[in-house]
């Protein structure tokens, strides 16, 4: 005996549509996904670069203010390092000049605190490099 049976199964008639919507979902979901890490690696690359171009900088500026006199050290700004090592303009440079002894003990003034803040913003973060170190008038 032949039984001539003819059964329907869903999967000989191709995709449907929710076989089609849910595989758009994946697939949205998969490539936000990825594309969210890929933004963040580049951000990152990028903030690891400004920093360390911005710490070349900071030691440039500093061996600067070592090798000139104590009296020119003090008259120099953070607009004339820009000026004088051609930093780009997204890094901020300040420069400060304080005495190193007050009151009573202070005598003459000899020694200087150099403060150098150098910073940067990306994505509406501000990075900073703070250091200090003292100039010590030549005798």
């Amino acid at each position: 005996m032949k039984e001539n049976v003819n059964l329907k199964i869903k999967s000989e008639n191709g995709f449907t549509m929710q076989d089609l919507l849910v595989a758009c979902f994946i697939f949205i979901l998969f490539a936000g996904l990825i594309g969210t890490l890929m933004y963040r690696v580049y951000e990152t690359n990028i903030r690891a670069s400004l920093t360390s171009q911005m710490c070349i900088y900071a030691v440039q500026i500093l061996e600067d203010i070592d090798k000139i006199s104590y009296e020119d050290a003090q008259t120099k700004t953070g607009a004339d390092y820009k000026e004088q090592f051609s930093i780009p303009s997204g890094y901020n440079v300040e420069l400060q000049f304080t005495d190193y002894g007050e009151g009573k003990d202070y005598i003459e003034d000899l020694i200087k605190i150099v403060d150098l803040k150098i910073s940067y913003t990306i994505s509406g973060q501000t990075e900073e490099f703070n250091i200090r170190r003292l100039k010590i008038k030549e005798m």
